[in-house]
């Protein structure tokens, strides 16, 4: 069956499987609504506030103070880009059963045992607060605030009762130490930022119908964004109002945002992405096309592609007078260009060609495909090519993300119509209002993924070595050790992390890190590492106002969410248990700037009812706030197509780079990669001024470990959970497998049946798990879906790797905690292992 027309069959089916939301061979079908279950239901908004990159409305039926049942957006229109629903995928439609969790935290408690033991004992909110205030204000006396950190966290994208709270009050205690990146996109904001753009500032989806040509690399927002106004929807619709486009899909896995929709899936071994691009980039350039082609367009919109732009840039810049520019020159090298490199020539000529034929040995994509995927490339008016976020989170990651952004560049045709800059495409939305988490007097800021090395050596970790931010130059230290967390709707403190049995081993030991706070709606492998447990409300439990959130699609909205229930239990919103924690400091009125929580929203409604930028929001925002909640959602769909870098490219502004230019040859990275120190004992972990195939630990080429562990294995987003969240939900984990994927010929060398049950292990840890055989993964690499909540086996089973085995599942059990050579960010997705039946 040809794509177009499977695409026409899956529509049909859909229509067909849902019979009041699609014409049928029965009118009566939509004569009369299906009676409520339940007799006297009340009806409020609420929304999935998990970090997908949406925020999807939640139609909530509750009885009597009971949540009945919960149902998606079904208001308005479903045909697409006008104004259509917004569909909750199956996470947002489990929230009853999310809400009702046997393992809500019901009251604050205190740790009793040994911490990550889990043990804790019920305490008032009074305890609970003046515990916390005291213990902030000692911490901070005693060891200065820089020994406070607020840990990265997205288990809830509130708009009001939110995180900031927690700023408020550790600003008013005189502040806490800064993070800088996350988990998702750390290497690739970097690169791209080294680069001249933002990794999220691609074209819009919309601009597909320019275009006859797609490539994605890593891109698969079916499973990661597939809500009824996520990003995986306006996928499908892009490509099926483009009947002439041609669909590649580069990744290890055959995702669902393939399944018969792509023209080609060529799989590639973890890491190599970079190799891949080369091959490409080899063909593109030796051949002539890029001297006949494109070159031009790199002479004037790009620094570093040859040799004579960089001599270029080096005379301007000594010639400029400017201080900033006149710092770069000594790390100005003419001779490290891309040309030269991909060609192998010059100061590159020991390392040899970038040629098909060796890329195709690293990358396992055949030489014939590589040049086939380079003649479609240059053959193409209109390439369309996506760099997805799994490409950046390797050890190489920053590089492989440049490499990749380099085949849009090397076309000549960015800036034109259907074409892109190989960044995520960016995406529409309306504005909310949110409360100030307000000034923080600490300036130094760690990267979000090295708070381990903050807890153990802090006082020692500097700019050059660690890539601290905000301290007076490169060798002054942080000057303090971690010795308080808040951890605030955040399962990174164990779960998301790398090396999970050895972050908490550090974590273990309160004589290091002495106060560990968790606010959280249930008992995460997170929370069991808590000296002070705060249960929060759940979004059904909340008033607020929040947006669609950062990566919804074209779409933009607004929800007023109206709570459904009373907060169960003992339950505080964020809001309210840290206005007691300020009451303990004697900070209330500064906290609280004198109002209340309708106080607060009334006056976040009004400056987000009168912001410009909703001001074609469908139906116009009312009045009041408490009108809004009555009508819940608010959308507006802008059809415009946008095109990366169409201002820069068509008119006369600048990037924001150093040179002005998109930079090839990154001068910033230049200067770090001469100044910051690195561990020669590590491999890869070094930074180079141009887009460069790095060979990392752990990475295919590592024969210091392939013989002991065989297989790659990399994590994917799966579509039964965000992250860790809704892991807890059993709805979910029957729907969607938690399984070790395997290709078929390993599996078979290996006597694995379907549903096997396996160990995995690495030097780090091991996990048991079933294994899912298929073809959808390439041969030599396993794919296990990340977020499973970390579950020490309570009975003590010890794996092959000398740890406890992990009976949850979590991927990061198994990956090394090593920050990237330039981000500082985490490579979870380059990993070792070996596998056997259990």
């Amino acid at each position: 069956m040809e794509r177009r027309s499977f695409l026409k069959a899956s529509a049909a089916l859909s229509c067909a499987a849902s019979l009041t939301g699609c014409k049928t061979g029965s009118d009566d079908a939509n004569v009369t609504p299906t009676p409520p279950p339940v007799a006297d239901e009340s009806i409020s908004w609420s929304a999935c506030l998990v970090n997908c990159g949406s925020n999807c409305p939640v139609k909530v039926f509750s009885s009597d103070g009971i949540i009945t049942r919960v149902e998606a957006d079904n208001e308005t229109t479903d045909e697409y880009g006008v104004n259509h629903q917004i569909r909750a995928c199956a996470r947002g439609r489990s929230l009853r059963q999310r809400t009702y969790a046997p393992d809500r935290l019901k009251t604050p408690m205190k740790r009793v045992g040994k911490r990550g033991e889990g043990k804790f004992v019920p305490i008032s909110w009074d305890e609970a607060a003046s515990t916390v205030a005291s213990e902030l204000q000692r911490i901070a006396s005693e060891y200065s605030n820089k020994s406070i950190l607020k840990l990265y966290g997205t288990g809830a994208y509130y708009g009001f009762s939110s995180s900031n709270c927690f700023n408020r009050i550790l600003n008013l205690n005189g502040g806490f130490l800064n993070i800088y990146g996350n988990y998702s996109w750390a290497q690739q904001n970097e690169a791209a930022a080294a680069t001249g753009f933002g990794s999220t500032s691609g074209s819009n989806l919309l601009s597909l119908k320019d275009s006859d040509l797609f490539i994605g690399l890593g891109y698969n927002p079916s499973e990661m964004r597939q809500s009824g106004s996520g990003e995986g929807y306006d996928f499908l619709q892009a490509i099926k109002a483009n009947d002439a486009l041609e669909i590649i899909m580069i990744d290890p896995r055959y995702t669902d945002s393939m399944a018969g929709k792509e023209d080609n899936w060529f799989p590639i071994r973890p890491g190599t992405d970079a190799a891949l691009a080369e091959g490409i980039a080899y063909e593109m350039i030796s051949s002539g096309w890029v001297d006949s082609n494109s070159k031009n367009f790199l002479d004037k919109f790009c620094v570093g592609y040859d040799k004579d732009s960089l001599i270029k840039l080096k005379a301007e810049f000594q010639a400029s007078g400017d201080p900033k520019k006149l710092a770069y020159v000594p790390y100005i090298n003419p001779d490290d260009n891309y040309k030269d490199y991909i060609l192998g020539e010059g100061t590159f000529s020991t390392k040899g060609p970038r040629t098909p034929s060796w890329a195709a040995k690293v990358c396992g994509i055949s030489e014939t495909n590589i040049k086939k995927i380079a003649s479609k490339i240059m053959n193409a008016r209109a390439p369309f090519i996506i760099t997805g976020a799994g490409v950046n989170r390797h050890a190489n990651g920053e590089q492989a993300m440049r490499s990749c952004y380099m085949l849009s560049f090397l076309t000549g045709k960015v800036g034109q119509p259907g074409v892109s800059n190989g960044a995520l495409p960016s995406q529409g939305s309306l504005s909310n209002s949110g409360m100030s988490g307000l000034s923080n007097p600490v300036k130094e800021s760690i990267s979000f993924f090295t708070f381990p090395d903050a807890i153990e050596r802090g006082h020692e970790m500097t700019a050059r070595k660690d890539g601290i931010r905000g301290t007076a130059d490169l060798d002054t230290p942080l000057g303090a050790d971690l010795k308080a967390i808040f951890a605030l709707n955040s399962n990174a403190l164990i779960n998301q992390h790398s090396d999970s049995n050895g972050i908490a081993k550090i974590l273990e030991d309160d004589t290091k890190c002495e106060f560990i706070v968790v606010c959280d709606c249930w008992m995460t492998p997170s929370a069991k590492f808590a000296d002070i447990l705060l249960p929060d409300t759940s979004w059904l439990e909340s008033n607020d106002l929040v947006n669609d959130s950062y990566a919804s699609g074209i779409m933009g909205y607004l929800v007023a969410m109206k709570a459904a229930i009373d907060p169960l239990w003992e339950c505080k919103s964020m809001y309210d248990m840290c206005a007691l924690i300020a009451d303990k400091m004697g900070k209330l009125g500064e906290y609280t700037e004198g109002k209340d929580e309708a106080g607060w929203l009334a006056e976040l409604y009004e400056k987000t009812r009168t912001n410009s930028n909703n001001a074609n929001a469908i139906p116009p925002l009312p009045s009041t706030y408490e009108e809004a909640q009555k009508q819940g959602v608010f959308r507006a769909f802008d059809g415009k197509a946008t095109v990366a870098l169409e201002s820069y490219i068509n008119g006369a502004g600048k990037v924001n780079t150093p040179s002005g230019k998109i930079e090839i040859f990154s001068l910033q990275m230049a200067q770090k990669g001469a100044e910051w120190e690195f561990n020669d004992e590590v491999k890869g972990d070094y930074i180079s001024s141009i887009p460069m195939y790095q060979a990392t630990w752990e990475g295919y080429e590592d024969d210091e470990t392939s013989e002991d562990y065989p297989f790659q294995l990399m994590g994917y987003h799966t579509k039964g959970r965000t992250h860790s969240s809704y892991h807890n939900v059993p709805w979910l984990r029957e729907a969607v497998e938690d399984a070790v994927w395997m290709n078929p010929g390993d599996a078979y060398k290996k006597g694995f049946t379907q549903g096997s049950k396996v160990l995995i292990w690495s030097k780090r840890g091991t996990i048991e798990l079933p294994v899912r055989v298929t073809p959808r993964v390439a041969p030599g690499v396993l794919a296990l879906g990340q977020g499973a909540w970390y579950t020490p086996d309570p009975s003590g089973r010890v794996g092959p790797s000398g740890h406890i085995i992990d009976i949850g599942g979590c991927i990061n059990t198994l990956t090394r905690y090593q920050p990237s050579p330039f981000a500082k960010g985490n490579p979870q997705h380059t990993n070792r292992v070996q596998i056997a039946s259990a």
